[in-house]
């Protein structure tokens, strides 16, 4: 058998590994979207684990890895499950009713959270990162526009999802750091398939079969477009959850949050593409503020690396 994961510190490939899976993750949420019309949230918590489960445990199992011995150790992967499904069932539950890119907006006050969870357990923020995180949420109200005419309370799920995504993230880092990342993905994907069949014996037993909602619908019979879309979609989250697992293994929680802001590119771009979801001027004005704080935050932290590296030399 192979040794516990021990995974060194690789910034660089952590940053290549969180770009390329927030790439494919505005892929997934997109094609969420684009299924919240022809069946419920939790038959798709059902369908795409029983996809996903068996390639994840091949996975695992070609890394010749043994269970953890310890019962604090799944806590730990428990945790961070139950914490990144509180993230996905908000967030999915807003997408049928606000554009792609607004919910990304939304959850991207992530690496705000991220930055402070980080600090609270050990990762030092400075004065100018503080400023940039704040310049960061400062573009996410400009976005959102609380208060106004076109707020919705739909808008504020995807601010509860960055929560939850913030501290599952945070926990990666700091708990889950030497467990292989298929296993991480496998807890996560479980997580799924007990949450879609508790969600469906209530929704069944409670709600009404005339209900049409996202979270409220029942099963449906479906044809097989949406299940190749399932298909892809749990293709997509098996190589989103173990790249996103891995990126926080191997580097900073704080640097790759920063980067994690890629994925408002690309929702933008996929919203564009499949839904004709054009932001308008505020919207922009509020991402190229998020951008740019992003931007302050990266040269900070090569500031930083620099001077550990003079320091160290």
């Amino acid at each position: 058998m192979k040794a516990p994961y021990a995974f060194e510190d690789n910034p660089h490939r952590g940053v290549q590994l969180i770009v390329g899976a927030v790439f494919l993750l505005a892929l997934a949420d997109a094609t969420v979207k684009y299924l919240s019309d022809s069946l419920s949230l939790w038959q798709l918590f059902i369908l795409a684990p029983l996809i996903s489960l068996p390639i994840l445990i091949w996975g695992w199992r070609r890394q010749d890895e043994r269970l953890p011995r310890g019962l604090e150790t799944f806590g730990w992967i428990a945790l961070r499950s139950l914490l990144l499904l509180a993230m996905w069932i908000a967030f999915y539950a807003a997408l049928p009713w606000i554009p792609l890119s607004i919910a990304a907006v939304g959850i991207y006050t992530t690496p705000l959270f991220i930055a402070v969870l980080a600090a609270v357990t050990g990762e030092p923020l400075t004065g100018r990162r503080w400023a940039a995180l704040w310049l960061g949420f400062a573009g996410v109200v400009i976005v959102l526009r609380p208060g106004g005419a076109l707020f919705s309370t739909a808008m504020l799920l995807p601010l509860l999802a960055a929560l939850c995504y913030a501290g599952a993230m945070v926990l990666t880092r700091t708990r889950c750091r030497h467990i292989s990342p298929w296993l991480l993905a496998l807890g996560l994907n479980v997580a799924f398939l007990l949450a879609g069949v508790v969600g469906h014996v209530t929704v069944t037993v409670v709600v009404s079969e005339a209900s049409s909602g996202f979270l409220t619908r029942g099963w449906q019979r479906l044809d097989a477009y949406p299940y190749l879309l399932i298909v892809l979609y749990a293709l997509l989250m098996v190589s989103v959850n173990t790249a996103v697992a891995r990126a926080y293994q191997i580097a900073p929680a704080a640097l790759v949050g920063i980067f994690d802001y890629a994925y408002l590119i690309f929702a933008t771009g996929w919203g564009f593409w499949l839904f004709d979801e054009v932001p308008d001027g505020p919207t922009l004005v509020g991402m190229a503020t998020i951008l740019i704080a992003g931007w302050l935050m990266i040269r900070q932290q090569s500031v930083m690396i620099a001077g550990k590296r003079r320091t160290s030399s």
